[in-house]
C-alpha cells in the first residue's frame, strides 16, 4: 500500500509540472463557467444594472426632464443624456447613427411635444433599436412605461376618462380650489380630477353606455405612443446565421492554423528545419513561408464556410463581396500570427497543441465567436478587446449586419494587421534564436 501511495504522489507531481494539463483541467473550464454563467444568468447585455441607454431630450416642456430624471434613478439603467443635461453633444440624428454603428443597442428620444402628450394622456417617445440586442430594447421599453406611470400617476386615468373629463373640467377646477383653500392640499396643475369616477368606471366593471365605453386596454393603447424603430439589419434575411457561421469559422480556423504552424516544431525535431537552413534558407524565410501557407489555408477554409452558409441558410455573402474578401484575408493573417506565437512559445509539438486548446477556447468564448458579444458584461468585453477573435467578429458583424463596405471595417482591419505584425515579429525573433541554437 505504501508503494501505491508513492505512485499516486508521483502522478500528482508529474501533473503539477505540466502547465498544459493544468490549463486544460482548470483554466479553460473556469473561463467557460464564468462566461457562460454571465450569459445564462441574464447578466449579459451590459448586465441590467449596467445597461447603457442613450437619451435625447428634445421636449420643450418640463415633463421630459422629469421622466429622464426618474428613469435614471432606477438601478437597472445607466443613462447618457442629451438635452438640458447634455454631456454627449448628440441629437436624434446622431443617436440614430450611433445605434446603427453599434455604439449603443438602443436610444430613447423624447420629442418636442412630449409634455403636451402627457397632458393629453399620451406617452410620446421613440426607441431606436439594434435588433441584434433585443434584451436592451425590451428592458428599456418596460422600464420606460413603469417610470412614466410612476412619474405621472394621472396618465392612465386621463386616457380612460377620455372626453368625459372635458365636460367636468370646470367642476374639477371648482373642487380643486375649494380643497386647496380649506384643506391645504395642493393638486398637480393641469391634471384632471378623478374623485367623481365611480369604482365601476375605475375598475372597468361598468358596461353601460353612460360610462363612455371605458376599458383599460383601449386606454393603454392611447397612452402607449412609444414608437419603436429598428435602425439596422432590416435587410438581413437570417440574422442568427451570420453570427453562427462567422463565429464557428473563425474558431475552427484557429485550430487548423495552429496545427499547421505546430508542424514547424515537428520539422525542427526531425531535422528538416536544420537541413533547410544549411541549404541557404533563413529563419525569417522559413517562418514567413509557414505564415503565408497558413494565410492561404485559412482564407480557403473561411471562404468554404461562408459559401456553405450561403448554400444552407442563404447567408448574404454576395451583397458584400469586396469587404468580405478583405476581412477573410486579414482574419486569416491574424490567426496565422496566433498560431506562430503559440508555436514559438511551445517547446514541443504536444505542448503547442495544449496551448492551442487553452488559448483558442478562451479567446473564442470571450471574443464573440461562441455567442454575440453584447451578451457579455462590459469588463469581459474590455478583456476581449486584446484578442484578434474579438476584432474579427466585429468586422464580420459590421459587414453582415450593418452592410458596411471596405471603409466601414478599416478600424478592425487596422487593429488585426497591427496584431499580426506584432505576433509574427515576436515569433521570428524567438525562432531565430532557437534555430541558431539548434545549428550550434
Amino acid at each position: 500500500m505504501k508503494r501505491v501511495w508513492h505512485l499516486v504522489r508521483k502522478d500528482f507531481a508529474i501533473f503539477m509540472t505540466d502547465p498544459i494539463a493544468i490549463g486544460l483541467s482548470f483554466v479553460v473550464p473556469l473561463v467557460m463557467i464564468v462566461v457562460f454563467g454571465f450569459v445564462c444568468s441574464g447578466s449579459g447585455s451590459e448586465s441590467l444594472n449596467e445597461l447603457q441607454i442613450l437619451c435625447v431630450n428634445e421636449d420643450s416642456g418640463p415633463d421630459g426632464a422629469k421622466l429622464l430624471s426618474d428613469l435614471d434613478k432606477t438601478s437597472e439603467l445607466s443613462i447618457k443624456y442629451h438635452g438640458k443635461r447634455d454631456t454627449t453633444n448628440v441629437d436624434s440624428a446622431r443617436a440614430r447613427e450611433l445605434v446603427a454603428k453599434g455604439a449603443f443597442s438602443v436610444a430613447l428620444i423624447l420629442p418636442k411635444d412630449f409634455s403636451d402628450g402627457i397632458r393629453n394622456g399620451e406617452l410620446r417617445a421613440y426607441q431606436l433599436e439594434d435588433p441584434r440586442d433585443p434584451v436592451s430594447a425590451g428592458v428599456l421599453n418596460g422600464l420606460l412605461q413603469k417610470a412614466a406611470f410612476e412619474s405621472f400617476p394621472y396618465l392612465m386615468p386621463s386616457a380612460m376618462m377620455g372626453g368625459m373629463m372635458s365636460d367636468s373640467n370646470a367642476m374639477n377646477d371648482d373642487i380643486r380650489g375649494v380643497v386647496e383653500k380649506h384643506v391645504g392640499f395642493s393638486f398637480p396643475k393641469d391634471r384632471p380630477m378623478f374623485s367623481m369616477m365611480s369604482d365601476e368606471v375605475l375598475f372597468g366593471t361598468d358596461t353601460s353606455k353612460s360610462s363612455g365605453g371605458i376599458n383599460a386596454g383601449a386606454a393603454f393603447e392611447k397612452v402607449n405612443q412609444i414608437k419603436r424603430e429598428e435602425v439596422v439589419g432590416q435587410k438581413v434575411v437570417n440574422p442568427g446565421v451570420a453570427q453562427s457561421t462567422a463565429g464557428t469559422a473563425v474558431m475552427f480556423m484557429l485550430f487548423g492554423v495552429g496545427a499547421i504552424t505546430a508542424s514547424l516544431l515537428r520539422e525542427m525535431r526531425s531535422g528538416t528545419a536544420t537541413r533547410l537552413l544549411l541549404s541557404g534558407a533563413s529563419a525569417g524565410e522559413l517562418l514567413l513561408a509557414k505564415s503565408f501557407y497558413s494565410v492561404a489555408f485559412g482564407t480557403f477554409q473561411l471562404c468554404v464556410m461562408m459559401v456553405y452558409g450561403w448554400l444552407i441558410f442563404d447567408l448574404q455573402i454576395f451583397d458584400h463581396v469586396p469587404a468580405l474578401l478583405l476581412m477573410i484575408v486579414i482574419t486569416s493573417l491574424a490567426m496565422s500570427g496566433v498560431g506562430l506565437i503559440l508555436s514559438a512559445l511551445a517547446q514541443t509539438e504536444e505542448q503547442a497543441g495544449g496551448y492551442q486548446v487553452v488559448l483558442i477556447l478562451s479567446m473564442s468564448a470571450i471574443g464573440g465567436a461562441m455567442f454575440p458579444s453584447f451578451m457579455l458584461p462590459s469588463f469581459i468585453k474590455t478583456i476581449a478587446g486584446v484578442t484578434p477573435v474579438h476584432w474579427a467578429m466585429q468586422g464580420f458583424t459590421d459587414i453582415f449586419w450593418r452592410s458596411e463596405g471596405i471603409t466601414g471595417i478599416m478600424l478592425e482591419c487596422g487593429i488585426l494587421l497591427a496584431m499580426s505584425a506584432l505576433m509574427i515579429g515576436i515569433s521570428i525573433l524567438i525562432f531565430r534564436r532557437r534555430l541558431a541554437t539548434e545549428l550550434g
